[in-house]
């Protein structure tokens, strides 16, 4: 008994080991930079493609370049709502897998554009086809293993002893294949 309770805290604590992951100095330095390296990239190529603007508009002269400035905001509003419907679709998707009880994380393998019946019509495809695959491998792995019913027994001498240690289901499969037999125990 000890040695199980030894067995089932050591899972404990290597369960709890897996989830929070202990990093040394340079692991820790190392994710640090990696992440500022990441944000000061970013802040980079923001930087390069506001200087590729203002350079672009310095050799119009004062309309031209007014003219310019508001195509290039209207160009990023359009961007933002863009980028606003397709997370709204994403968001929309989300919730539909998640009645229908798939996983919401599928809402990352159907490509998601502004039309919100192409992504449902998507949805329906992937419904059928993933509840198509579940049913064919449950199918492969319990269809062809069906229990057959035990006639061990049944149709070849028993004693009295057996008999009466036959659960009433077997005694009942007993009478309906073998009348005679179960009648001659019965009695004894």
């Amino acid at each position: 008994m000890e040695e199980n309770t030894n067995i089932n805290v050591d899972e404990t604590q290597e369960t709890e080991n897996t989830e929070n992951k202990t990093y040394t100095q340079e692991e820790v330095m190392a994710l640090l930079q990696a992440e500022a390296d990441k944000r000061v990239t970013q802040a980079l190529k923001k930087q390069q493609k506001d200087y590729e603007k203002k350079l672009s508009l310095s050799g119009l002269d004062e309309q031209q370049r007014k003219q310019a400035e508001k195509d290039m905001e209207i160009q990023e509003l359009k961007d933002k709502l863009r980028e606003f419907n397709v997370m709204q679709t994403k968001t929309e998707i989300t919730k539909v897998l998640s009645a229908r009880g798939l996983d919401a994380r599928f809402a990352d393998l159907i490509e998601i554009g502004d039309d919100v019946e192409e992504a449902q019509s998507r949805i329906d495809s992937l419904d059928k086809l993933f509840k198509a695959a579940v049913a064919k491998e449950v199918q492969s792995r319990i269809g062809s293993n069906t229990p057959k019913a035990s006639t061990t027994g049944l149709e070849g001498n028993i004693t009295k002893e057996q008999f009466r240690k036959m659960s009433m289901s077997e005694q009942t499969a007993l009478y309906q294949n073998n009348k005679e037999l179960y009648e001659q125990l019965a009695k004894m």
